[in-house]
Parts: structure tokens; C-alpha cells; sequence
């Protein structure tokens, strides 16, 4: 997996961004290359039918690190990461795409300011039986593992220093970008609803971290990655 982090204003395209990331991933067998590694090293191989567009269904992780389903005005979890601050993290099950060494380059805009946070991923997918493959290792992923949640686009919501509304409880638009390593494109956009969803006092840091007019060193709370406690 290669981390590809980027904090942007939102007049950048996406697509440009995506097609601007190295080829970081190794051929395989099956694309020709002589010194293509053995195929344990990526097993998924192409999923679907190559002369076909590329079909993308989006993703994200729950709390409770389950793997969902997002779709248009749905909620997406806002979560505590294991690198600080508030992420949400952004999947994709897709069609009639090379499963190796796949991009994936997730965004959120705000509707007014138009800025948008992003963070793009170079992953392998994983073959499900009815052919498609999605990110992930699971049905569940441990979100304090660091490894697990290398799988998914981790974008980097809060602290909130870029939107002009609060990152919880409005709608925002998701915006994801894939690219396979054949340079075969994809994007989906959707509106969704930010949520902060851990409960107790993560959920108090994440609503202080994440609201409008978050001032970066105000203290939310030990978990939120500083010490003191919500004023």
C-alpha cells in the first residue's frame, strides 16, 4: 500500500490529481512484463471484462469497523484514527477493473467554501465471489490498526480549519477517483451527511474538533490527541 496524503482547494480537479500519481504498483504475469513478480504477489488478476467501463460502488467503515455501503445522502462515520484527529475512511467495491495496484483518491468538498480534504491510496483489492473486488481485508476491520486501515482513503476531516460550516450533522459531497495501474478511470461523487460517530467522550471531541470556527491548538479533550479537557 502507498499513501498518497493531500490537502487541496477544491477548484483542483481530482482526476488530474489521480492521473498525476506514480505507477507505484509491481506487474504481474498477466500484463507481459518479464520481470513481472509471481502472482501470489497480488492473486486478484483482472475483475471483469477489460473492454467494459469500470463500475465503482463506494464504501466506508463504521465504528464498530464494519464495511458499508454509501450511497447517495447517506451518513458517513466521522472516527478517531490512529494518527489523530478525525478521519472518515472511504472504500469502493468495483467492476471490470485490474484489482492490482489500484488508486484510489477519496475527497470531501464543502458546499460553500468549495475547499475539499483528500487522500489517496494505492491498494490491491480483494476478489469477492460474485467477481467483483473491494477494499479491505474483511467484513471488519480494526480501526486502531494502522495496517487494516491502510486498505481504505483515510481523509483527513478535522480539526476543522477548512470549511465554513461544522464537519458533522450537513451535507457535504464525497467525491472518489480510482484509477487502476492500465490507467482505466472511474469517478463517483455522492452528497453525504458527516457524523461523528463514537460515543461519550470521543463523540464530545469529535463535535469540538470538527465544528465551524475551531481555533487549531483549542484543547478537545485527551482523546482527540491533546491533553485538557472540552471548555
Amino acid at each position: 500500500m502507498i499513501r498518497r496524503a493531500l490537502i487541496l482547494a477544491g477548484a483542483t480537479p481530482l482526476l488530474l490529481l489521480a492521473a498525476g500519481c506514480p505507477e507505484d504498483a509491481p506487474r504481474s504475469p498477466d500484463d507481459g512484463g518479464a520481470d513481472a513478480p509471481p502472482t501470489s504477489v497480488c492473486p486478484t488478476g483482472y475483475l471483469g471484462d477489460p473492454s467494459a467501463d469500470a463500475v465503482v460502488e463506494l464504501r466506508a467503515l463504521r465504528a464498530d469497523g464494519t464495511d458499508v455501503p454509501l450511497s447517495d445522502g447517506d451518513d458517513l462515520a466521522v472516527l478517531f484514527p490512529p494518527q489523530g484527529g478525525r478521519v472518515a475512511f472511504v472504500g469502493v467495491r468495483a467492476l471490470n477493473v485490474d484489482g492490482c495496484g489500484v488508486q484510489i483518491v477519496g475527497a470531501l468538498r464543502d458546499p460553500g467554501s468549495k475547499q475539499l480534504r483528500l487522500d489517496g491510496r494505492t491498494v490491491n483489492l480483494r476478489r469477492e465471489p460474485d467477481g467483483w473486488g473491494t477494499t479491505g481485508r474483511g467484513t471488519t476491520t480494526n480501526i486502531e490498526d494502522s495496517a487494516e486501515i491502510g486498505d481504505y482513503s483515510n481523509i483527513p476531516l478535522c480539526p476543522n480549519q477548512w470549511a465554513d460550516q461544522d464537519v458533522f450533522d450537513v451535507s457535504f459531497e464525497l467525491e472518489v477517483v480510482v484509477t487502476d495501474r492500465r490507467k482505466k478511470t472511474t469517478t463517483k461523487k455522492i452528497a453525504v451527511v458527516p457524523r461523528c460517530a463514537e460515543p461519550g467522550d470521543k463523540e464530545t471531541a469529535c463535535r469540538c474538533l470538527c465544528r465551524n470556527g475551531y481555533v487549531l491548538g483549542e484543547t478537545c479533550g485527551e482523546d482527540a490527541g491533546v491533553d485538557g479537557a472540552t471548555p
